[in-house]
């Protein structure tokens, strides 16, 4: 399940970004990703564990008595899904309208199509099977497979060098925007009754798959700069590895890696649509979202998954893929420097735990910082927008809080 919802869109929609920014060392900056995250998959096993209960941060936070920063945190988390659903449904519009030969017109098309076909399957109660998902995981496994052994076999050192053409400061900015691609490991603690032996096996789910899904992201890097050159890559970075499946296998590999970035944002569109509705109606219920969110029919929360939607089509219209990928990394980078630090003040053990625990806070927050940095600099209107995104959530809040105040003082 974790290894599924981080590759959904993962290497998929980030591996031309990852190279136009970091150049021959991309595989160092999907590296430094990882870290961040296995850090922040230590953090919330560590916290999964002690609250013994299925959830994540805004439960544990509450539980903890700070109910306030649990609200913002939700918010966030949500504003963050919203981004995701965006990536998934951008990338799957483009590889669409790629192998087809099609239009920006009919990529921007697709994009809306997906998200609204996911929205008729979840009002119409139809659930994706666990044996479904299990296969649309191994077979774009299998597709990254494939692609990995033939590039990796044609290895060349020549290929990257010199190693730090775009400089170590690529790297890092790297790391910082694509950060989104490790997003979905956050999601196993939710299911912490329905996993079997949860105080042993949560915290092996989140190491093994944030560990797999690291290796895949290098490895498949590796072979893509093995198969074609950077500037081949990041000239069509929304499609960078459709392309390299082109490059392993012709016609053929462009139509395996195409269905294998299809099937993988379809499952993470469903996946991320249904799970997050249902965190809407979870924070609604509290009493810190509108109420009309958490009402449900047949047991849907149906105005949760309407809008969720619309706001991701909204966003999957932006401009380029780069713009999408890095607000949706800014939002998880802040929210697992929160987890990190509430793991710091509440489960760790005095000593290296701790220490380590703030260490990790403290590189989400500085990767935020990056990130902020790079788009100040190359990207003012992404920016300008994140701080558009940022007031309005800010003053939804404002408006919501005092609505409440003004109902409870009548």
């Amino acid at each position: 399940m974790a290894i599924g919802g981080m590759i959904g869109g993962g290497i998929f929609s980030v591996l031309g970004v990852t190279i136009d920014l970091a150049g021959h060392m991309a595989f160092a900056a999907f590296l430094i990703g990882g870290l961040i995250a296995a850090l922040t998959a230590h953090a919330l096993a560590r916290l999964a564990v002690h609250a013994d209960r299925p959830g994540g941060p805004f439960t544990y936070l509450r539980e903890e008595g700070h109910g306030k920063a649990a609200a913002w945190v939700a918010w966030l988390l949500i504003v963050g899904y919203v981004f995701a659903l965006a990536v998934y449904a951008f990338t799957f519009g483009h590889y669409l309208a790629h192998v087809l030969g099609a239009t920006e017109l009919v990529a921007r098309v697709s994009s809306i199509g997906i998200l609204l076909l996911f929205v008729i399957v979840n009002l119409r109660g139809v659930t994706t099977s666990g044996l479904t998902e299990d296969i649309v995981v191994v077979a774009k496994l299998a597709v990254l497979a494939t692609f990995t052994v033939i590039g990796i076999l044609m290895f060349s050192t020549d290929r990257l060098s010199p190693l730090d053409n775009d400089g170590l400061i690529g790297v890092f900015l790297g790391a910082s925007v694509i950060f989104v691609a490790y997003e979905g490991f956050e999601l196993v603690p939710y299911d912490y009754d329905d996993i079997s032996e949860p105080r042993r096996t949560v915290p092996l789910a989140l190491y093994i798959s944030v560990g797999v899904v690291t290796l895949v992201y290098v490895a498949v890097t590796l072979a893509s700069q093995m198969l074609l050159s950077d500037g081949a890559i990041i000239a069509e970075k929304e499609v960078a590895f459709a392309l390299v499946g082109k490059a392993a296998l012709g016609t053929a590999g462009l139509w395996a890696a195409t269905l294998g970035a299809v099937l993988s944002t379809s499952s993470a569109i469903n996946a991320t649509l249904f799970s997050t509705a249902r965190l809407v109606r979870d924070v609604s219920a509290a009493d810190e979202l509108p109420a009309r969110l958490a009402r449900e029919r047949e047991g849907l929360p149906r105005s949760a998954v309407i809008w969720l939607a619309l706001l991701g089509a909204a966003f999957s219209m932006l401009p380029g893929i780069t713009s999408i990928v890095s607000f949706g990394s800014l939002t998880f980078l802040v929210v697992f420097g929160l987890i990190n630090l509430m793991h710091a003040r509440h489960t760790a053990k005095p000593g290296w735990d701790r220490t380590v625990a703030y260490l990790a806070g403290a590189a989400c927050f500085a990767a935020s910082t990056g990130l902020i940095y790079y788009l100040a600099r190359y990207d003012r209107a992404g920016l300008a927008l994140i701080a558009v995104c940022a007031l309005s959530v800010m003053i939804a809040r404002t408006v919501f809080l005092r609505s409440k105040q003004a109902t409870v003082r009548e």
